[in-house]
């Protein structure tokens, strides 16, 4: 980006700051209850145990057992720090379904909530100072970036899809077969970096369509100052 585009851009953030952290913080918070909601409505079961693990005791028993750092904090960032789900008392208190946060699965989310954040900052920016709409492609792949990246980061387990916390639990819950879902599951990372990438060019866009009117605006003036004088 050039300096002018960073320019308009930080001013767009600053002044559009409130809402870049609502929406930032929103979209998480709103997906996560979505998938859980939408989860106890295909089940019809309301989750009977929750737990919160001991993050901190947990990840020092991974660095006291894991010699080499380098394995030990993709370890770190698969364990879960909460759980809620449903133990079916006819089958010896097994969980039939769970749901899981865990962190390596929560930095996409986060990423596409501020990159969301962003996008509805400086669309508004726009509208406001220069009655610029963003366009409705825009809009369209901002919807499908945060789409992929949301399917791909869920985390379920369901003992049809051998109870493992993977996006493709979603699939199977909406009617996909099992052994499909987990046949395309090595996908996942693909789509997750493909929906952030559409995210990302989407902002820059939007930065740039507001860069190009702030450029327009400001050589209009100036070209109208000498002949008002």
């Amino acid at each position: 980006m050039a300096a002018v585009e960073l320019n308009v851009v930080r001013q767009a953030l600053r002044a559009k700051w409130r809402m870049l952290v609502s929406i930032s913080l929103g979209f998480v918070l709103l997906y996560y209850l979505l998938i859980l909601a939408a989860s106890m409505l295909r089940f019809a079961e309301i989750p009977n145990y929750l737990t919160v693990h001991d993050v901190l005791h947990n990840y020092a028993q991974v660095l006291s057992g894991t010699p080499s750092l380098l394995d030990a904090v993709p370890i770190m960032f698969d364990e879960p720090w909460l759980e809620a789900g449903y133990k079916n008392p006819r089958y010896y208190g097994v969980a039939t379904w769970s749901y899981m946060i865990l962190p390596l699965k929560m930095i996409p989310v986060i990423v596409i909530g501020l990159l969301l954040g962003m996008f509805a900052a400086l669309s508004t920016y726009s509208k406001n100072l220069y009655c610029q709409m963003p366009h409705k492609s825009s809009v369209t792949l901002a919807g499908i970036g945060s789409g992929l990246v949301g399917l791909t980061s869920v985390t379920l387990t369901w003992v049809v899809c051998c109870a493992t916390p993977s996006w493709v639990v979603a699939l199977s819950m909406l009617g996909m077969s099992a052994s499909l879902a987990l046949w395309i599951e090595p996908i996942g990372k693909l789509l997750t970096f493909s929906g952030m990438l559409v995210m990302m060019w989407v902002v820059v866009q939007q930065a740039r369509r507001l860069r190009d009117s702030a450029l327009l605006i400001e050589n209009t003036n100036n070209n109208a100052y000498p002949v008002l004088g």
